[in-house]
């Protein structure tokens, strides 16, 4: 942050606004850390696909964990979705209970994403509410995992929990987990993570307890009312700092070759308006009602939406202290018609809907090209996930596997290599932890040569992995950008498509598959190859570092043109 807008920030704020918004984020860590120590999956303890924050009793977003934005950025939703599904019902709130929260239509981001939700009551009065999300291995679907390709309707995608309450009076609900754990095919794990989540919540009311009683719930709420408004200011203030105008841009998800419904498209229009923004999807594709790539509005496409807009306008290396709230997305409204693939209604399934997000993150980027150009990179890839399955023993195994991607290039520097791109944060899961747990050996593990598009500053290097089953079992994919590449910009070349290539006995030389397969039977000794996008170009390729360019032929990165 500059000295400009620290003083800024400095006179709106007073000290104690400020230890407060470091306690209520502190807390909010420690309720993550708590979770991310305690679960059983690997998901939760090394990808770190969870997600921990404190929300206000209006549903705005007070203070956030250090884990990946899709998980946080939607609590304030699932907390709505509880208080709405506890009105329809003329149920109460219970004050010492903890519901779990998972329904795509209301609030939560997608079904695998269970939310674990407390209220936080101080001197008779909800002050909010502290809760916890993490992505669940298996919730009961039509097949295991979680890299469901094919469902017919929302009830096809396993448990639906609508603020389903597992303690209430600070008591277990015995049932109600008995219930959880039948229906999933792995209840030591799930069950474990769940309670795990139910834990954190239990740290973070104690928490909230403390700072209680060490500031009084007034001053607590005059201070997160002040935080919010000062975050709102700064959001509208880089608003107003850009032209006003129009920007779109178009682009297009795979679809299922299988049924020819491809190349779906989805449109963003973006109009910059004094201080304000408005997001419109008119154009996109409409609803696939038997195909979960669907996006929830909330949890999925406005997150999409608010995280890049947030990355892009209020960056960490500008505004390192700016408070992360709920107060800057205030000048920003989205409109996204019903009915579409942006916006599906229920019962449409919307498991899948991460690719798509990951597209509405792209768009957004691509459409403000020409405002922000020291700011936007060239297209991303999306991450995609694998899931590997079978029984030992009679018992049931699980693995999904989330491969990294790679960012497209960016200004003043090549696109970064096998990482999580956009609106997603999460980690490669480490191998030892994979072959110690898994019937599986991972054999390769590498950047792809050659595939990032040329430019400038060149994509980053998505990675290439090999997978071996050891035992009989199936696999499921769940992914996107094997029929379009991530896209070149300002002269820059488009990076390399996706692929999952499957190598057996009886075809050596390897099957490319689509981008979506569901429960795939695989024999032992089957090698799945994960092939994952690579970023495009930024700015013309001739004007390139000669001695960037020579770094990558000695790495081996890029093989140097005949003749050289």
């Amino acid at each position: 942050m500059n000295m400009s807008s620290h003083s800024a920030n400095a006179s709106l704020l007073s000290l104690e606004d400020q230890v407060i918004y470091g306690a209520l984020t502190t807390l909010a860590r420690e309720v993550g850390h708590r979770l991310k120590r305690a679960a059983y999956s690997s998901l939760i303890r090394e990808s770190d696909d969870y997600g921990a924050a404190i929300v206000s009793a209006n549903f705005e977003l007070l203070g956030e964990a250090e884990t990946t934005p899709l998980q946080m950025g939607p609590l304030a939703g699932y907390c709505r979705g509880v208080m709405e599904t506890l009105a329809e019902y003329g149920e109460e709130l219970d004050p010492q209970g903890i519901y779990l929260h998972n329904d795509p239509f209301r609030g939560a981001s997608h079904s695998p994403d269970i939310g674990a939700i407390a209220p936080l009551f101080a001197e008779g009065e909800l002050f909010g509410f502290v809760g916890t999300a993490a992505h669940h291995v298996d919730i009961g679907a039509a097949v295991p995992g979680t890299c469901i390709i094919k469902a017919h309707d929302a009830f096809s995608e396993g448990l639906r929990l609508l603020a389903y309450p597992v303690e209430l009076q600070g008591k277990p609900v015995v049932p109600n987990w008995r219930l959880i754990e039948s229906n999933v095919r792995m209840p030591e794990l799930v069950g474990g993570d769940l309670r795990a989540q139910v834990a954190a919540c239990r740290w973070g009311q104690k928490g909230f307890a403390r700072l209680v009683e060490r500031y009084g719930l007034q001053k607590l709420r005059a201070a997160t009312e002040r935080l919010l408004k000062v975050t709102e200011l700064r959001m509208r203030e880089a608003i107003a700092a850009l032209p006003d105008g129009i920007y779109r841009a178009t682009g297009y998800l795979d679809g299922y070759e299988d049924t020819g419904e491809v190349d779906i498209p989805i449109c963003v229009t973006l109009e910059i308006r004094d201080d304000q923004i408005f997001v419109d999807f008119s154009g996109s594709a409409p609803q696939l009602d038997h195909a979960p790539i669907n996006m929830p509005f909330y949890g999925t496409t406005d997150m999409a939406v608010l995280l890049t807009l947030r990355t892009l306008l209020l960056p960490e290396t500008e505004f390192p202290n700016l408070p992360h709230n709920a107060g800057m997305f205030r000048p920003i409204q989205i409109y996204a018609p019903k009915g579409s693939i942006v916006n599906a209604t229920f019962p449409a399934p919307t498991i899948g809907r991460f690719c798509g997000g990951q597209m509405v993150a792209n768009l957004i980027v691509r459409a403000l090209q020409d405002v922000l150009p020291e700011r936007i990179c060239a297209g991303c890839s999306t991450t995609k996930a694998i899931t590997f399955s079978g029984q030992i023993n009679g018992k049931p195994w699980i693995y999904m596997d989330v491969t990294e991607g790679a960012y497209g290039g960016i200004y003043g520097m090549d696109g970064l290599d096998a990482v999580d791109v956009l609106y997603a944060n999460t980690k490669n899961n480490p191998i030892e932890d994979i072959e110690a747990h898994y019937p599986l050996r991972v054999e390769r593990y590498e950047l792809r040569e050659n595939s990032p598009g040329d430019g400038k500053w060149r994509g980053g290097f998505g990675p290439l992995r090999d997978t071996r089953l050891l035992t009989d079992g199936f696999i499921s994919v769940e992914g996107d950008g094997f029929r379009h590449a991530p896209w070149g910009l300002k002269g820059g070349k488009d990076g390399a498509t996706g692929g999952v290539v499957l190598f057996t006995a009886e075809h050596p030389e390897g099957v490319l598959l689509p981008s979506k397969i569901d429960n795939m039977a695989v024999k032992a000794g089957t090698v799945v190859r994960d092939l994952c996008p690579s970023g495009g170009g930024l700015g013309d390729p001739a004007e390139r570092d000669p001695a960037a360019r020579q770094r990558d032929f000695e790495n081996d990165l890029i093989t140097p043109p005949r003749g050289d």
